[in-house]
């Protein structure tokens, strides 16, 4: 992912010229540039294999212009800053022709960019995932069996009326967002609106840069509160305590100096940090308040020349009078000693324990104080056979969850029944002894599901059938199983609005109901895969094969160019070329547009029944011909003299036509050799181009010397060898006319 690194120097140096395989068992999201950078491991991105525009930078160059484009609008669109919905808008009109946003096609066009970044990397890429172990022959009888994923299990904890009211409160009222009337104000996180606005009326330029940041970790704070709650009483009494004594050393500390700091450390932060390491950043912020150690280069705010004074001083005087409320009704109502959630949790364990002893069960939790909040209980209930890991997992530590959960090590033990822990075990951990996945508080990223699942459906050594997940819902004492239904669907639906942009798990189309949310949250997740194209096509291939055993034969003695004419809903023309792999030049007649196709997308229009008789070429067929089994897309990109390759090349040429010495002389050649694969293969890393920009002389020489030794003297002349067996010919040309 990083080019900046010597790691990815020498890994690329590992790669180069080898066949390499890189293996995930996670979806993951990048951008991408993120995904050129894989590709440049293994892959010479200006004279590229697999595709059939040579230049693969300029191709994702284009593609990350694009996807930027489309990010912009997407988060600006609505904007409160005039600025940024004009820039919006004209993206918007470079990318559609029109300024009137239509969100449905910018979601469109993300999928669309999304399936062409699939179809570039299509070759380099076996994307295989459960249902096409089942489903694909070629697999099917190879891997047998897998276990059944159940459809999520719901688990009820009951609460009386006076907790109920706390619960809605807490959600509702609380720490609701602003705009729902939340009594949570923050102002610790935001000074800079109370030193240069009056906040009551409400006036102030909410696009600053120095307000947006500010407002931004207090709406992360209001968040991180909200999802404590809804993981455990525990955890959110402990973030109440915390809080509590950051606001009270705040307050202490503006009083007595009648000045205010915010670490600056904290905003350059937020957008890095999980909620676990923004909490602890706080805590040492106000440690530092407490024994008024110097932040270096921080603002200082004099209280003298606030606004808002007075409004600034009452706000975190309120908010401290909350938390210490909130805590004293917690201990009153008893939400942390007898937890009713955590009362659940060990009703149900005892019932399937007894129930299956041998299946083993594994406990999730996001925040390492609802694991901690859990432990003791658990471990005292169970006898010393609860295996708990909150914080740093240590290889002992490692090694008992192997022994206990890995079906296929070597060295195994039944010490522990059930897994506590946090998601640092959600990857890379095979836990296939187990056969129940809880989820101790709601995974908003359905990703995250399908990680801590994977770690006991493993296809390497089956152990259960059936394997079971389990969410946790709030309901109201006496409810019946429908109306507890509707009572976690209302709350769940309001933890989700809460939350915002941080629990966002409807497609943009899909109108959130909390019944709808609900579904979403008990999804299976093995519904939310589909089958592959490669899986559907080699199952189509396959019977057609079954019917006519003699095709493949046959097809040997076709000639190398097929052309050939059916009748179609359009006329169109596709050129089916083979570079190493397939591609497809696609053009409507009418349209006189020309662009590359996938053969998922096109295969609809080019399927015929077995009995259709063949039509003659058009007229038109040999017009478009000769220029569609040509056609290259084209990119435009401006060049940065600035960059690490334009200053590379720069240097390199310098030595080339005023080094004299002799030292200098021996080099010129590896000198060459690197401005060509600059100039027309592309394969050195951005940290190898920024190694090359050096403005000392001494300097640079030693560098080019080290790079000689590093990739050897010839090393370019390996890939050359390799590309000139990359031939481009056309096999196919298929017409579709209307008659």
């Amino acid at each position: 992912r990083n080019q900046d690194t010597k790691s990815y120097e020498l890994l690329k140096n590992i790669c180069r010229g080898k066949r390499v395989i890189l293996l995930t068992a996670t979806p993951f999201n990048n951008k991408p540039e993120d995904i050129f950078s894989m590709l440049k491991l293994f892959v010479t991105p200006k004279k590229s294999m697999i595709t059939l525009t040579d230049n693969l930078e300029y191709k994702f160059k284009t593609f990350g212009s694009i996807f930027e484009k489309l990010a912009f609008i997407r988060k600006n669109y609505n904007s409160t800053s005039p600025k940024k919905v004009e820039q919006a808008r004209s993206d918007y009109k470079a990318l559609f022709g029109s300024k009137y946003i239509d969100l449905s096609k910018v979601k469109d066009r993300a999928g669309y960019l999304a399936k062409e970044i699939k179809d570039v990397i299509e070759p380099v890429v076996i994307r295989r995932n459960r249902l096409d172990l089942k489903e694909n022959p070629n697999y099917r009888d190879e891997i047998k069996d897998l276990s059944e994923v159940k459809d999520p299990l719901e688990w009820f904890y009951e609460l009386n009326s006076e907790q109920t009211r706390f619960y809605d409160q807490i959600i509702g009222n609380y720490f609701a967002p602003p705009y729902g009337g939340g009594i949570f104000k923050g102002a610790i996180y935001q000074p800079y609106k109370y030193e240069k606005y009056d906040v009551n009326d409400e006036t102030y330029d909410k696009e600053n840069f120095e307000l947006l940041s500010q407002a931004n970790l207090y709406d992360l704070m209001r968040r991180l509160l909200v999802k404590r709650f809804e993981s455990s009483f525990g955890a959110f009494r402990k973030s109440l305590e915390n809080f509590k004594n950051i606001t009270e050393t705040v307050l202490n500390f503006v009083k007595r100096t009648e000045r205010y700091i915010l670490d600056r450390n904290l905003l350059l932060k937020i957008s890095e940090l999980d909620d676990e390491e923004l909490e602890k950043a706080l805590n040492d912020y106000a440690e530092k308040l407490r024994e008024q150690s110097s932040f270096k280069g921080e603002k200082i705010y004099v209280l003298k020349n606030f606004k808002s004074r007075d409004q600034f001083l009452k706000d975190i005087e309120d908010d401290l009078t909350m938390f210490k409320f909130i805590i004293k009704e917690m201990d009153g109502l008893g939400l942390c000693d007898k937890d009713p959630k955590l009362e659940s949790l060990v009703k149900n364990l005892k019932i399937w324990r007894q129930r299956e002893p041998e299946r083993k069960i594994v406990i999730f939790s996001e925040y390492t104080d609802t694991v901690l909040h859990l432990k003791s209980r658990l471990e005292k209930e169970f006898a010393g056979r609860v295996l708990t890991v909150a914080g740093d997992l240590s290889a002992e530590k490692s090694k008992e969850i192997y022994k206990n959960f890995d079906a296929s090590y070597l060295e195994q033990e039944d010490k522990y029944d059930i897994l506590l822990s946090t998601d640092k075990i959600s990857e890379g951990f095979n836990l296939n002894r187990a056969g129940m996945v809880i989820n101790y508080d709601i995974p908003w990223n359905p990703v995250r599901v399908i990680q801590r699942v994977g770690r006991i459906n493993r296809i390497s050594k089956k152990v259960f059938d059936e394997l079971y997940i389990v969410n946790f819902f709030p309901t109201e004492q006496g409810a019946d199983i429908i109306k507890s239904r509707q009572i976690a669907e209302n709350k769940m639906f309001l933890i989700h609005n809460a939350l915002g942009e941080d629990a966002k798990i409807f497609n943009q189309d899909e109108e959130p109901t909390p019944s709808a949310l609900y579904s979403k949250i008990m999804q299976n997740p093995e519904t939310m895969e589909s089958e592959s194209f490669f899986t559907k096509i080699t199952k189509e291939y396959l019977q057609i094969e079954k019917k006519y055993p003699d095709l493949p034969k046959r097809l040997e003695s076709f000639p190398k160019r097929v052309k050939v004419a059916k009748r179609g809903n359009k006329d169109e023309l596709f050129v089916v070329i083979k570079k190493g792999r397939i591609y497809i030049n696609h053009s409507k007649y009418d349209e006189k547009v020309k662009a590359q196709r996938s053969l998922e997308d096109i295969i609809a229009d080019i399927r015929a029944d077995e009995d259709e008789p063949a039509m003659e070429l058009s007229d038109k067929f040999w017009e478009v011909y000769p220029e569609l089994k040509e056609y290259e897309e084209s990119f435009r990109i401006v060049k940065n003299e600035n960059s690490s390759e334009s200053k590379a090349i720069n240097n390199l040429c310098y030595l080339l036509k005023e080094g004299k010495d002799d030292d200098l002389r021996e080099l010129k050649p590896f000198i060459r050799m690197l401005r060509e694969d600059i100039l027309e293969y592309g394969t050195l890393s951005e940290y190898t181009l920024k190694r090359l920009t050096k403005d000392n002389l001494k300097e640079l020489i030693k560098t080019i010397k080290e790079l000689k030794k590093e990739l050897g003297e010839g090393y370019l002349n390996k890939e050359i060898e390799r590309l000139k067996s990359l031939k481009k010919e056309v096999i196919i040309a298929i017409e579709n006319r209307i008659i």
